[in-house]
């Protein structure tokens, strides 16, 4: 039985897609995979019981019928946090061997997700690089992109891993076309002249990055006013009104396909969000907009969806779901499939853990 941890620099780097992906070429080659996430950090109630989000959505794509508790056996939660301060000691190295026990049975292949950034749970002992350790398996690093700045990341996460050995290579995702050729002849040999091997180097893509306004309204727990018959019109940007009007029209019009988060007593903003065109409209704090602003946006078949909290609490919500690659659409898993097929060298990675 072989396994692999994925590591990233920061969240919402691309560790999910990647092991959907990478599960999905294993079992299309005839291999049975596992998966957990020893250390569940983004919290959702599921019948009563708290669970991993990502650990659901996995669960799902693979037809997993382990346990929760084995598939995420410690949950971040703020209880945990008081005794990790408090020096309590949770014997987690035997709960996560034991985890993993349960979910490698009868497996040829188990993806193991990391939480968040590469130290994410340090305080509890529980960094990707000792989660790492403990279960004996060795990690993928997958960074964002985004700017050359990527490559300092990649530099201070390898301090973190003490045993070179542990590093089975790292992963360039999220890269913009124009910046291939620079990515491709410059980074990549950079980092290997360092002894650091890099697996593959994955192009931005706007169908991963993209949700239905459905999603939005669905994981806002919103109300539509106006709208609702383009509800799956796509979007893979949002964009915060919260600016003068005049500057806000430009603003808003250089960037398509975007969805508008602005104060729901905003209604200058609403207008020229409107005119700009853009995909939709979230309206915070509960403030119904005037008519004129739903009459505008039902004529340019523009939806207009109410949210409770305030604009920075839905900036954060937004934030995890606009760019993260949540496979309720099968389109979505084909294309994340597909890139990593004719981007990464899986085959190179598979020989390198010793499947």
């Amino acid at each position: 039985m072989a396994s692999i941890l994925i590591s990233s620099s920061e969240k919402y780097s691309g560790k999910s897609s990647l092991c959907t992906g990478i599960g999905m070429i294993l079992r299309n080659k005839g291999y049975s995979v596992g998966y957990m996430k020893p250390i569940g950090n983004m919290l959702v109630d599921v019948n009563g019981v708290l669970s991993d989000e990502d650990a659901e959505q996995m669960r799902r794509v693979f037809e997993l019928e382990d346990e929760p508790k084995f598939i995420t056996p410690i949950l971040l939660t703020d209880n945990l946090a008081h005794d990790a301060l408090a020096g309590v000691d949770k014997h987690f190295d035997k709960t996560l061997v034991d985890a993993f026990s349960a979910v490698s049975k009868d497996r040829d292949f188990v993806l193991i997700e990391g939480t968040g950034g590469i130290g994410g749970g340090a305080m509890y002992g529980l960094s990707d690089p000792q989660v790492s350790s403990i279960l004996g398996t060795k990690m993928l690093l997958v960074t964002r992109y985004d700017s050359v700045y990527a490559v300092d990341r990649i530099l201070c996460d390898i301090e973190l891993i003490h045993d070179p050995e542990m590093l089975a290579g790292v992963i360039l995702n999220e890269v913009d076309e124009s910046q291939m050729s620079y990515v491709c002849e410059l980074v990549v040999p950079f980092l290997e002249e360092r002894g650091i091997k890099v697996i593959g180097v994955l192009p931005k893509d706007s169908t991963l990055r993209s949700v239905p306004i459905s999603e939005i309204v669905e994981d806002l727990h919103a109300e539509v006013l106006a709208g609702s018959e383009h509800l799956e019109d796509l979007v893979d940007h949002y964009l915060v009104g919260a600016m003068e009007v005049n500057a806000a029209i430009k603003y808003f019009r250089r960037t398509p396909d975007s969805i508008v988060i602005t104060g729901g007593d905003r209604s200058d903003i609403q207008m020229a969000a409107i005119e700009a065109h853009v995909k939709g409209l979230v309206l915070t704090g509960n403030l119904q907009p005037s008519a004129a602003v739903l009459g505008s946006a039902d004529e340019a078949g523009i939806p207009v969806i109410l949210v409770r909290g305030d604009t920075m609490s839905t900036i954060g919500r937004m934030e995890g779901l606009i760019g993260r690659a949540r496979f309720r659409k099968e389109h979505k898993l084909g294309r994340m499939v597909d890139l990593i097929e004719n981007n990464v060298d899986v085959d190179g990675l598979l020989s390198i853990i010793g499947l």
